[in-house]
């Protein structure tokens, strides 16, 4: 079966700029660096209000009217909530906003310091297909950061990425992707992908055009964990 292939234009020279450090965004003149989230406390700032750590111009997703897309968890491992959100660029003319990934620990006194911004991992409204807006959820689970969307037409695509933080960094350990027929089969029987990339362990799911479903797991060779900074939907099964 066909799947649905994520096409995105993303900007990661301002992002990687403004992490390590060596270049200021500002001065960047490309059109994805243009696009990119500035302005941003620097991470060891401390605020007790996450709209603080909102870059200039940009806000926080509302998916439904007056449900903002927030979680909150532990990420840390530290006994403190730890907060995930989506951000969108305000109305940008003629497209869809950018979006990124805010992810901050929570701290004492109810305050929060900027852990990472990351772009490429959250589609925008119109890479939905006819569906309309794929973005579906943002969830802490099981100590890590679950992102979900969901798009298509006749033919449905989903994809699910797991991101933890381990060894100072932020990297992805779990990715689901999957596509289905809605004239002939549901979700339950779609097509599908996961994988642990911390184990290497993996289950396919495969439909055949008479509705059986055949189920394959195994193990494979890890490879290197992909960090958050250097995400790309295209790139990671």
């Amino acid at each position: 079966m066909m799947k649905k292939l994520i096409v995105r234009s993303v900007g990661m020279v301002a992002l990687l700029s403004y992490i390590v450090g060596c270049t200021d965004p500002s001065q960047l003149q490309t059109a994805e660096a243009k696009a990119a989230p500035s302005h941003t406390p620097k991470p060891e700032a401390k605020v007790n209000n996450i709209n603080a750590l909102i870059p200039a111009g940009w806000h926080i997703l509302e998916p439904v009217l007056g449900e903002k897309a927030i979680a909150k968890g532990d990420l840390n491992k530290d006994g403190i909530s730890d907060l995930a959100t989506v951000i969108e660029k305000d109305t940008v003319k003629d497209e869809a906003s950018p979006r990124s990934l805010l992810i901050a620990f929570g701290g004492k006194n109810n305050t929060y310091t900027l852990s990472i911004i990351a772009e490429n991992v959250i589609l925008r409204a119109d890479e939905g297909g006819v569906w309309g807006d794929p973005f579906e959820s943002i969830t802490i689970n099981r100590g890590s950061v679950l992102v979900s969307d969901y798009g298509g037409s006749n033919w449905r695509w989903y994809n699910k990425y797991r991101f933890r933080y381990q060894d100072h960094d932020w990297f992805l350990i779990g990715a689901t992707s999957g596509s289905y027929f809605t004239g002939a089969t549901t979700m339950d029987q779609a097509d599908e992908d996961d994988i642990n990339f911390l184990t290497g362990r993996f289950v396919e799911r495969r439909t055949d055009e008479q509705g059986n479903t055949t189920t394959k797991k195994g193990t494979r060779r890890k490879k290197p964990l992909i960090r958050l900074t250097e995400f790309n939907p295209e790139n990671v099964q």
